[in-house]
């Protein structure tokens, strides 16, 4: 099969977000299973390129809106930027229709990234389209107070909707946001699969030996930094712990945007410098180390929609989770068996679940033990990449008899 991926993210240029993240993990599944693998992604230097992966993978890269060499110019509203790139993204579609000539093409719903293609799509330039609902728009709207009503919620949630319905496919990362996407446009709940997030859990796996580190206890934070991931909740538990963990460490590793000053003001004033690091952004090859030497995961997110992937990632690398009770993190993390589940925005019960799990070398062991048999069991890759194919020959079909009606009109 040829397939063609479309995402703005992808490693190691654009490396950001679990779209990224996920879009690379199916790529290098689907290479592995020798279908012919296509990603069309954004630049992060205003040039065109197309390199071939030592995986064999095709990287189309092409400029954001504005960033084209020669032709810069600002864009000051993401409504813009989305319409911007979704146009960037036809001419490009439309040569690879010709040039590849692609069995499926697979768009994620944040950034609407479908809309002109599918607007533009006829029986002369017709490819079956799978979208994947990764992060609605409406969802962080409605759960997470951002966007606020305006254009860019308004233009948004109207390019994202109509990529939704236009598509002959859909596939959700959690059955929390297929449920949401039924309700909010109006679309067949039987008619969205749930496709779990996936983690490569060869690369991601307990050390050799089980010793995580050199005896500190050790808590990790991975991803974006910002308040609504619940990373300045996880310093003040930390903070609360220091008492009765003097060298207790929180590593956060996230782009150093967003809340890393102040973070590191807030343990600087709390005399806490020496418990407090952060790494900055840290790449895919040394994330599972980082993993290993951590004896919880812990993220307790204001709202995660679907289930993210650095919770599958350290499941995977034998780490009990930390999580919120919103959303789509308890579809991940099964309380009390693979960690634990606390609700948003509450340092002290983050802090209280922490010492549980720091203050039991048995019970860390044991959901140590469990969250790598869910990873193995549930979001390993092989796993999943068996369900996104299904989707695929599902949507293929579904496809065909909508093509031929179009070609009657």
């Amino acid at each position: 099969m040829k397939i063609l991926l479309v995402a703005q993210h992808y490693p190691p240029e654009t490396a950001r977000g679990g779209i990224g993240t996920q879009t690379w993990n199916k790529a290098h599944a689907f290479a592995e299973l020798g279908h012919e693998v296509h990603v069309l992604s954004c630049s992060n230097d205003g040039h065109l390129s197309v390199r071939v992966t030592d995986a064999g993978i095709t990287v189309y890269r092409i400029p954001s809106p504005g960033d084209e060499r020669g032709r810069e110019f600002p864009v000051y509203g993401d409504a813009a930027y989305w319409l911007g790139y979704t146009w960037n993204l036809l001419p490009e579609l439309n040569r690879l229709m010709e040039t590849v000539g692609p069995d499926v093409i697979d768009f994620p719903d944040y950034g609407a990234e479908g809309f002109a293609y599918l607007l533009d799509r006829s029986p002369g330039n017709w490819a079956p389209v799978v979208v994947q609902l990764h992060a609605p728009l409406g969802l962080l709207a409605e759960h997470m107070g951002w966007p606020e009503p305006g254009a860019f919620l308004d233009v948004g949630t109207f390019m994202e909707s109509t990529a939704i319905r236009l598509a002959d496919g859909l596939t959700a990362c959690s059955a929390n946001i297929a449920d949401f996407v039924a309700q909010r446009y109006g679309v067949d709940r039987e008619a969205i699969d749930v496709v779990y997030t996936s983690v490569d859990a060869e690369a991601f796996r307990p050390a050799e030996n089980g010793r995580r580190h050199g005896g500190r206890p050790t808590v990790l934070f991975v991803g974006n930094l910002a308040a609504s991931k619940g990373v300045e909740t996880v310093l003040d538990a930390v903070l609360r712990l220091r008492p009765r963990y003097p060298d207790i460490l929180l590593r956060i590793a996230g782009p150093e945007e967003g809340l890393s000053a102040d973070l590191a003001e807030r343990a600087r004033d709390a005399g806490a410098d020496a418990n407090v690091e952060l790494t900055g952004f840290v790449g895919r090859e040394r994330l599972p180390e980082l993993y290993r030497q951590a004896d919880v995961f812990c993220s307790p997110a204001l709202y995660e929609g679907g289930v993210a992937t650095v919770f599958c990632e350290a499941m995977a690398c034998g780490v009990p989770v930390i999580g919120s009770t919103a959303g789509g993190t308890p579809e991940a993390v099964v309380e009390g068996e693979t960690g634990l589940l606390v609700p948003p925005v509450d340092a002290e019960a983050v802090a209280g679940a922490l010492d549980r799990i720091l203050g039991d070398d048995d019970l860390r062991q044991h959901m140590g033990k469990a969250a790598r048999l869910r990873a193995e069991s549930v979001f390993s890759i092989e796993r999943c990449v068996d369900r996104i194919l299904g989707s695929y020959e599902r949507a293929i079909e579904r496809s065909r008899a909508k093509q031929a009606e179009a070609e009657l009109r």
